[in-house]
């Protein structure tokens, strides 16, 4: 359970496993057979399964206003048992869900309590919880709440540890996440010859890797460039730089990577590609 700077502990009980970002596996991707509806849609039923299935949120229109989710992104999957956990971009939820054909009823969702200056999720799960009806458009799926509004979900792939370009979100520290300065941009890329290179928010930084079945990794010293910049910045740069020369748990959820080392370390999320 998180918390951004100094406000906000996490107290939802139910969703204690799931603030630690342990949402979600992959898993395989199915297609029913069946007709349309006549209008370029068809029911769930003849289209993917709601269920075991990761999906993004693509896009959330309320009041025929339609936003994107926050850097990060949003995503949620429905095990066959009919538990739902995710994201909107910010807090961790977790519940059940009802479905009946292409009728979903979703229950009230336990989240986590962090602040994170955005009102894309309060819209979010204002459309999602309670009774939706859901439509397949192709490859994506379309949930519609009773006032016409509706999220489009599409199935992302969870991205590889190797090979990403993982955007440091977040700085970690016991349960608490502290956001960071306005303008650092930190990032790291595991090659996967064994070479680590980006950049701690500041300076840039080069280092090696090894990858270990068991859920951790080992980060070689951290090679960097000598640049000075605003304190705060210096002070995420030094956070990470920590996580450098020794063994590191690490955890690939969906989209998001944390890093952590005695209870410190760091949450990213995976760049759009080209980024």
């Amino acid at each position: 359970m998180y918390t951004q700077r100094g406000t906000h502990k996490a107290v939802i009980g139910s969703a204690a496993a799931v603030a630690a970002l342990g949402l979600l596996a992959a898993c395989g991707d199915e297609q029913a057979t069946g007709g349309g509806t006549g209008s370029g849609q068809t029911s769930v039923a003849t289209g993917p399964e709601l269920t075991g299935v990761q999906w993004g949120v693509e896009s959330l229109t309320v009041g025929g206003k339609k936003a994107e989710p926050p850097r990060g992104g949003a995503y949620f999957e429905i095990a066959k048992n009919g538990r739902v956990q995710g994201t909107f971009g910010c807090n961790s939820f977790s519940g059940k869900v009802d479905i009946a054909g292409e009728k979903l009823k979703v229950g009230s969702l336990a989240r986590t309590e962090m602040h994170c200056g955005d009102d894309f999720e309060d819209r979010a799960f204002a459309v999602f919880e309670g009774e939706l009806k859901a439509q397949a458009e192709g490859d994506r799926i379309k949930l519609t709440g009773g006032k016409g509004d509706f999220i489009t979900l599409k199935k992302v792939e969870p991205a590889p540890l190797t090979g990403t370009k993982w955007q440091v979100t977040s700085l970690l520290k016991g349960e608490t996440a502290t956001s960071l300065p306005k303008g650092a941009k930190p990032h790291l890329t595991f090659g996967k010859d064994g070479r680590v290179t980006g950049n701690l928010g500041c300076n840039n930084v080069t280092s090696t890797v090894t990858v270990h079945k068991d859920g951790t990794l080992t980060l070689g010293p951290a090679g960097t460039t000598r640049k000075l910049c605003p304190e705060d910045e210096m002070n995420t740069e030094r956070a990470l730089l920590d996580l450098f020369d020794g063994k590191v748990d690490y955890k690939v959820t969906h989209r998001v990577l944390s890093l952590t080392k005695s209870g410190s370390g760091l949450s990213a999320s995976a760049a759009p590609s080209g980024q």
